[in-house]
């Protein structure tokens, strides 16, 4: 049976195939080269006209958007011509008429932009240098095989395209430019000196991918840096600029009022309770599934984590243990926590963590009061009640801060865990 495609009307986007009907958009010639395909293409799963044209018409609006997102982000004609110029030059028949329309250009576009612009052109015409923003594809994908979190590529990519819109081409990234356009862009966006920290990580990062894939010589030193006005201190000193202000734990008494106050959101007060007996970071505990539960054992197990460290066995409190056995027995869903949604990272603890932000906001509580302060409110329970570090670290999942137990002990015991934070307890 041969395949059969029909293509319906202009503005339906439609095709039918085998039964099926599947949207199409085609992408814009201007901007094939930035997203990188030359039409979206998705099933709507479904044989029904009317609600085939609803999908595809959601689809269609967000494909949209993304070509209207990359064609901002490719909209300097100039670069636009040397990409056209290198492509035409790919094809053995163009090749030679190629080669005079860029010397050409090159001339016209040196008399009326200038010898800088031109040189841009003629590098990326001429394939000499690639046009760094059509290597963040590239980049993003070798960021994600090497496990960096989906949130943190995003951030990094964002502040990519605002960095690469002055840096064209690799041979721009030096010291005194970017120095340069890094206090431009604080100074004209008002950003923070933890928002400039921020971009110049994301450019680092850029800077090694860059060596690895030998754009730029692996012996070549890393010229993003900090400018002094946005560097960061902690601790004491007063000649800091920019001091960091870490999260601070709640007290006893102000977690106990925390949670009274979330009674009313059952979700967000079995929340808190499991926070303030296991120490566990909110994904942990928004991600934990009932099949990582031994009710039998009185323990669950924690198989994903920010740290290898984070990956660990937590005793489950005595206090603790009536709640989650009702939240495993009621689960809908596979999870301790049932019924979070996920943002687009895949995170379970977004919603949540954000009803938390404006429970402690209503109440009084700083913004160095965060749900990780729980966190912190545990372990200062724990050093309170004569708990050694080296246990407490196992429990909230740190690293060892002494070399003998950090690169040679197994570590501590359910047990020992166990009694350890027995020793903690709350007026819930």
């Amino acid at each position: 049976m041969s395949k059969m495609t029909r293509k319906l009307t202009k503005s339906s986007y439609l095709e039918l195939r085998y039964k099926t009907y599947y949207a199409v958009y085609y992408v814009p010639k201007d901007v094939r080269h930035v997203i990188n395909k030359a039409k979206f293409y998705q099933s709507t799963k479904t044989s029904d006209l009317k609600v085939a044209e609803l999908r595809a018409q959601a689809l269609v609006l967000a494909w949209k958007n993304e070509v209207a997102n990359a064609r901002a982000t490719a909209e300097d004609p100039i670069i636009n011509a040397a990409l056209d110029m290198l492509r035409q030059s790919k094809e053995k028949s163009k090749r030679g008429l190629v080669k005079e329309i860029i010397e050409e250009q090159e001339q016209f576009i040196r008399e009326e932009k200038g010898e800088t612009t031109a040189e841009i052109f003629k590098s990326i015409a001429s394939g000499h240098r690639k046009y760094m923003k059509e290597l963040l594809p590239a980049w993003e994908e070798h960021e994600k095989n090497r496990g960096l979190a989906s949130k943190t590529i995003f951030q990094m990519k964002s502040d990519l395209n605002e960095m690469l819109n002055f840096f064209p081409t690799a041979n721009y990234f030096t010291k005194d430019l970017i120095e340069h356009w890094i206090k431009e862009h604080a100074r004209n966006n008002h950003l923070t000196a933890a928002t400039i920290n921020r971009v110049v990580g994301s450019g680092k990062n850029f800077f090694n991918y860059l060596k690895f894939i030998k754009e730029i010589s692996k012996d070549t030193a890393n010229p993003f840096f900090v400018p002094d006005e946005f560097k960061r201190t902690k601790g004491t000193n007063k000649k800091g600029l920019n001091k960091i202000q870490s999260w601070v734990p709640f007290t006893d008494e102000e977690l106990v009022s925390l949670y009274l106050s979330s009674k009313n959101n059952t979700q967000l007060s079995h929340l808190i309770m499991m926070g303030a007996y296991t120490g566990a970071r909110i994904e942990e505990l928004c991600s934990l599934k009932t099949a990582d539960v031994d009710l039998k054992n009185n323990l669950f197990s924690i198989v994903e984590s920010k740290t290898e460290a984070g990956v660990r066995v937590v005793p489950i409190h005595s206090k603790l243990k009536p709640l989650i056995q009702s939240l495993v027995e009621s689960s809908q869903d596979g999870y301790v926590l049932s019924g979070l949604g996920r943002n687009k990272f895949g995170q379970r603890s977004n919603a949540i963590g954000k009803r938390f932000g404006r429970l402690k906001t209503d109440l009084g509580f700083s913004d160095r009061h965060v749900f990780h302060s729980i966190r912190k409110t545990l372990i200062t329970s724990l050093e309170n009640a004569g708990v050694s570090e080296n246990v407490t670290a196992d429990i909230v999942g740190h690293e060892k801060p002494r070399i003998t137990y950090g690169l040679y002990s197994g570590g501590a015991s359910i047990e020992v865990k166990r009694e350890a934070l027995e020793r903690v307890s709350y007026n819930f």
